[in-house]
């Protein structure tokens, strides 16, 4: 593969970092644009052969006004935000080169993209698209291809809702004024799993968790389902109805189909790991 010129916009960020890292160990030379660096974002951009924009997602959309224009129309503009819809439109609308949207659906705190999934939504150039697929793939990576739009759909249920679950949890065990420390001596390993899901998330950046929720259009609308099944049950729990429990559980068990073998398989693992990682010195 061609080394090529890439500049990351942002690449003094943690996710910015890891793609920097990661074009750098395949031999291409990278140009990093930080608010702590001399180059400017948009002479990095007039000097690259790929752009790829790593910066906030409530800053995204100004960054590519920014430097679009100076965008080579011959090159690649790309971003790496959690929302693809908005960065999209406007790189379309901004830029005369090719356009590519990239989701990674993982942390920055990762030595490699290997086994790690990454969301492409094509915008413009075959070439180009082709061009980063096969390098993804040869880092190991896997990739799914999705539009714009579905890619956000998807992530008001995977993110919005997980996020939202995860944060009234917390709140609801605080206000309800429950030791994190001494529930654990109580606990099953499952809520160990559960609590360890919303330990990781509140230890992250809340800007970047509160972006998602709040600039995702597609996100109202899945909480408003989420809490829509929430008070169905709230309302079965408290009239003590027991027949109508099993049929709202079966319901939900018929909706997972097998995927519920493959769940308990996979968290019986992950079970196993904590209770060695528990027994270690």
């Amino acid at each position: 593969m061609k080394a090529k010129t890439i500049s990351v916009i942002g690449g003094t960020g943690k996710m910015g970092g890891l793609f920097a890292r990661l074009f750098e160990r395949e031999g291409h030379k990278v140009i990093i644009s930080g608010r702590q660096t001399e180059i400017s974002p948009r002479r990095a951009a007039s000097l690259a052969d790929l752009i790829i924009v790593s910066v906030p997602i409530a800053a995204t959309v100004d960054v590519i006004k920014e430097i679009g224009t100076a965008v080579r129309p011959e090159s690649l503009l790309t971003d790496l935000t959690s929302l693809k819809k908005e960065p999209l439109t406007a790189m379309m609308e901004h830029s005369r080169g090719s356009v590519l949207g990239l989701h990674p659906v993982f942390g920055p705190h990762l030595p490699s993209i290997e086994n790690q999934t990454i969301v492409l939504c094509p915008g413009r150039g075959d070439a180009w698209k082709d061009w980063m697929i096969s390098f993804l793939l040869h880092a190991g990576a896997k990739i799914k291809i999705a539009t714009a739009d579905s890619h956000d759909k998807m992530m008001a249920v995977i993110q919005g809702i997980l996020h939202f679950n995860s944060l009234t949890m917390c709140h609801a065990l605080r206000e309800l004024g429950v030791n994190i420390t001494e529930s654990h001596e109580f606990s099953s390993p499952i809520y160990k799993l559960r609590m360890d899901v919303i330990g990781r998330i509140l230890n992250q950046d809340p800007t970047l968790y509160a972006d998602i929720e709040l600039r995702n259009p597609y996100v109202p609308e899945a909480l408003q389902g989420y809490l829509s099944t929430s008070k169905r049950l709230l309302d079965i729990v408290l009239r003590k109805d027991t027949k109508e429990f099993i049929r709202y559980f079966n319901e939900a068990a018929e909706y997972l189909g097998d995927f519920k073998k493959e769940a308990e398989e996979y968290s019986n693992y992950l079970i196993e790991q904590l209770v060695h990682r528990k027994e270690e010195p």
